[in-house]
């Protein structure tokens, strides 16, 4: 199913054994633009700490309770490799958080996942011996990609080859790979308000210091694509 990441925002985060909290931020990565950690919002419980978990942690988004509910109980949680409030999350940290969980390393290999389309089941038990997996730290290492936070894209400036388009309003992405799938453009027309989809693999550049995004269409074009008058509608004419 395809859903906004503003209402993933919205959706309680359950432990095996109790309420986490909520989706604070989501990471992608600008390379194959998949979501590879939620950064959960876990309140008084855990302070002073951020928590990632990783989109193979999920055992499904329930869409009717507004909730996801994640393969661990909350012990395993706090057990887990503490990295502190506002400090970037480096391949180092990530090496680690995938040792402990049991989490594909999804920068080794040539698919979306490592050596997979999807995410992996994680291990049945965070300390298993993994000597079975070891087989995924394939030779090819993927190093062409930053993690970028939901945060930076939204109401980033988008433009065509010949002017501005609008700016970012959400993102849409399938809860299967959790691949971003498309770019909610709000549309710069005044006092008209439209919204377009753009295709996250047509993105052509980003300059993420400025907060520019690129796309190698003409303003026309884009104006000729189905337009919508509110974001309600937009997902289920997908």
């Amino acid at each position: 199913m395809l859903f906004y990441t503003s209402e993933l925002k919205s959706y309680r985060i359950d432990a095996t054994d109790g309420e986490m909290g909520k989706v604070q931020d989501l990471y992608f990565d600008d390379h194959c633009w998949t979501i590879r950690y939620a950064i959960i919002d876990t309140r008084k419980w855990l302070p002073g700490r951020s928590v990632y978990l990783s989109p193979t942690s999920f055992v499904k988004l329930n869409e009717i309770e507004k909730l996801v509910e994640v393969n661990y109980d909350k012990d395993t949680i706090r057990n887990s490799p503490s990295i502190p409030d506002n400090e970037p999350l480096t391949r180092s940290t990530e090496s680690t958080l995938s040792g402990y969980y049991g989490w594909s390393k999804y920068w080794f290999g040539t698919m979306l996942w490592g050596v997979q389309d999807q995410p992996f089941t994680r291990l049945p038990d965070h300390a298993t011996d993994k000597s079975e997996f070891t087989n995924e730290l394939q030779t090819y290492e993927n190093k062409d990609y930053n993690l970028r936070s939901e945060e930076e894209v939204l109401q980033m400036k988008v433009h065509a080859n010949d002017g501005k388009l609008g700016v970012i309003n959400d993102i849409i992405f399938d809860d299967e790979y959790w691949k971003i799938r498309y770019f909610v453009l709000k549309s710069a027309e005044v006092p008209a308000e439209h919204y377009y989809l753009l295709e996250a693999d047509t993105i052509e550049s980003v300059d993420w210091l400025e907060r520019d995004l690129y796309v190698n269409y003409t303003v026309d074009r884009v104006r000729q694509q189905r337009s919508y008058d509110t974001k309600e509608g937009i997902i289920k004419s997908l």
